[in-house]
């Protein structure tokens, strides 16, 4: 008798969760939005990650599938929309951002201090405040003058290339070493030897501070979507390896910097005059993991930025000869009547800027954006009413390769940005990157001075399509090769 209790109990109970899980994911359904079908109690998760699809493959295939603005998915019981309409999308981020001013990142500040104290993660009036104490380090006057360092440092690239006996190379190795010398003396005044045989730490760490692998996946769900299940197993969303370098590494120059009279007007002093609270934000009194944070925050975006998109960039001109040799044709034209590059050189360089903006609708630095909607908010377009609460991304991928907005997007064509510039790369309104600018002169000096030197070749390794297995960032999975001949043996 007791055991026919308790098997009618846990029946009854089964019963009841199941329910419970059915009625939740009758939630897209009933508003009429198209959706991918749950696995019961997981959701969607399980196909991005027990099947080992990342999210942005799933994004991707399953976008494929409604010829519709958006469609809705499920992270447990958790609805996520995705828009696919970039009108929706530029307001939602743009002309409507006061309704999502939010990222989804999991926000409480004692459970990874570092990541949810960066200006990456930032809410409300800390993130208003910090975004405008920042952004000096990236005006156009500021850039300027970066713009003789930048170069030096492309110089040394170029030198480095010279000296590779064959000139075969893999192109992300070597982009993650002007990456780390760039970001080093323009941000933080450090020099650092990022071209000897050994790896430089500083270039080490700052291409992993993200966790990689299986524990990547799971720690960027986790930070996005499953919130509980950070407080649960406590873990940080950077890997703290990277972080406990870093650390040693900032703190020591901010200490040397404390007590020098002369100002570089750099991120490291306006990060320690930050300490200074001027009245703004009263309640926003910086300590040093708040610097700490900003500095690996700048590390970690440009790093990545920079290493991904000249590997890219270098390999589309290795297969297409026709644009690298128009793109050498300008370079040459303009270096010449300039003498050094300059700023009103690099503007002058328009098919410079195609080609680099082409790069970057083809391979956005980031798989996807993400917003929270702040307030109940109804899309215009549709009609769609969205509950305050809502998780919102958009997958820049799906966007860049949308042939409505950019015909045959599968091949490489700058001309596409002869009068437009429409991709989201570095996201869009004003949570867009802050060092978006410094970013492309960056790639652009680096660009020059290559171009100038070398031409740029397929190898026997190289491949024709880059595969991407990365569930954040735009990251080759494999190698990136190609064959750098010296203009002088052509």
């Amino acid at each position: 008798m007791i055991l026919l209790i308790f098997a009618t109990a846990l029946l009854i109970g089964a019963c009841t969760i199941v329910h419970y899980f059915k009625n939740k994911y009758k939630y897209w359904e009933s508003r009429g939005v198209p959706y991918d079908k749950p696995t019961l109690f997981f959701g969607s998760f399980w196909r991005f990650f027990f099947e080992r699809d990342n999210l942005n493959k799933y994004l991707e295939r399953t976008g494929k599938k409604y010829d519709s603005p958006y469609f809705g998915f499920f992270i447990f019981t958790k609805p996520i929309l995705v828009i696919q309409d970039i009108e929706i999308a530029k307001r939602i981020f743009v002309k409507d951002f006061v309704s999502f001013p939010n990222k989804l990142f999991f926000p409480d500040k004692h459970y990874d201090p570092i990541f949810n104290n960066s200006l990456i993660n930032l809410r409300g009036e800390d993130w208003r405040y910090m975004r405008r104490k920042l952004s000096p380090v990236f005006t156009t006057g500021k850039i300027k003058t970066m713009l003789e360092i930048i170069d030096e440092c492309s110089d040394r690239l170029t030198r480095y290339l010279t000296n590779i006996p064959d000139g075969d190379l893999e192109v992300t190795e070597v982009a993650s070493r002007f990456a780390a010398d760039v970001i080093s003396l323009c941000l933080f005044g450090v020099k650092c030897d990022c071209y000897q045989k050994q790896v430089h730490n500083f270039q080490y760490y700052g291409e992993n501070i993200l966790t990689i692998g299986t524990i990547g996946v799971i720690k960027n769900a986790a930070y996005i979507f499953v919130h509980f299940a950070v407080k649960i197993f406590r873990f940080s969303f950077l890997n703290p390896e990277a972080v406990k370098y870093f650390r040693g590494v900032f703190t020591d120059i901010f200490n040397k910097r404390k007590g020098q009279s002369v100002k570089r007007n750099d991120l490291v002093d306006i990060l320690l005059g930050l300490k200074q609270n001027d009245g703004f934000n009263s309640s926003f009194v910086l300590d040093d993991t708040q610097l700490l944070a900003q500095a690996i925050a700048f590390t970690l975006a440009g790093q990545e930025t920079t290493s991904s998109l000249l590997s890219f960039t270098l390999h589309e001109l290795s297969l297409n000869n026709k644009i690298q040799d128009r793109l050498r044709q300008e370079i040459v034209e303009i270096s010449n009547r300039y003498g050094n590059i300059t700023s009103k050189a690099l503007r002058e360089m328009k098919y410079l800027s195609m080609v680099v903006n082409e790069t970057l609708r083809k391979y956005p630095i980031t798989t996807f954006i993400q917003r929270e909607a702040h307030d109940d908010y109804t899309i215009p377009e549709t009609g769609l009413h969205l509950e305050r609460g809502t998780s919102i991304i958009v997958p820049l991928k799906s966007l860049h390769y949308n042939p409505k907005c950019f015909p045959n997007p599968e091949i490489y064509d700058p001309e596409r940005f002869r009068e437009q510039d429409t991709h989201m790369a570095f996201g869009i309104g004003p949570r867009g990157c802050i060092g978006k600018r410094f970013a492309l002169v960056t790639i652009k000096m680096a660009l020059v001075n290559i171009l100038k030197k070398f031409k740029v070749e397929r190898n026997a390794e190289t491949r024709e399509t880059i595969p991407i297995n990365s569930p954040l960032i735009f990251r080759p999975e494999n190698c990136v090769n190609v064959r750098f001949t010296h203009l002088s043996e052509t």
